[in-house]
């Protein structure tokens, strides 16, 4: 009979086995439940099989994940005007919701004329801003730039207007 259990739980995680123990050969299923406490992430368990003084165990991965989490994000100002080849910058922040704790990293569409962007610091963990700072190219005219935040599958976009005129 080999009794079977595992380790490397997360925080208020648990495991039960169905049935608990497996004679001569046979499967059993492994339940993992997690509770409201259980951080998100990758955790690594090891299932332990236990028959007298015979130990075998193997590792699998348990992926923790809030479907509720998600992040908005915003820009200031709603508008800049920059003379030609001239900079400009913009505060971009980021805000969680619903448990979300992921990097989101950053990126602008909408740049024409020559004009180029970079971002200070290029991420943020959770919540927070970074400084897009626009260097206008030789064009005149107003652009709408759309920045995109993205944390793995989620993704969110707010829109700034740059006026480049003289």
């Amino acid at each position: 009979t080999v009794t079977l259990s595992a380790s490397g739980l997360p925080a208020g995680a648990s495991a039960s086995f169905n049935p608990p123990s497996v004679t001569g050969s046979g499967s059993s299923t492994m339940t993992v439940t997690t509770s409201s406490t259980t951080p998100t992430g990758t955790s690594t368990l090891t299932i332990t099989g236990t028959s007298g003084s015979l130990v075998h165990s193997t590792t699998v991965s348990l992926v923790v994940s809030n479907p509720g989490a998600d992040f908005a994000i915003s820009a200031s100002p709603a508008s800049q005007t920059v003379v030609r080849r001239g900079s400009t910058s913009y505060t971009v922040t980021v805000t969680p919701t619903g448990g979300f704790t992921g990097t989101v990293t950053f990126s602008v569409s909408g740049l024409t004329g020559g004009a180029t962007a970079s971002f200070n610091p290029p991420s943020v963990n959770t919540s927070g801003s970074s400084t897009m700072t626009v260097t206008a190219g030789n064009q005149r005219g107003t652009f709408t730039l759309t920045i995109t935040g993205t944390s793995g599958a989620l993704q969110q976009s707010t829109s700034v207007t740059l006026i480049v005129n003289k």
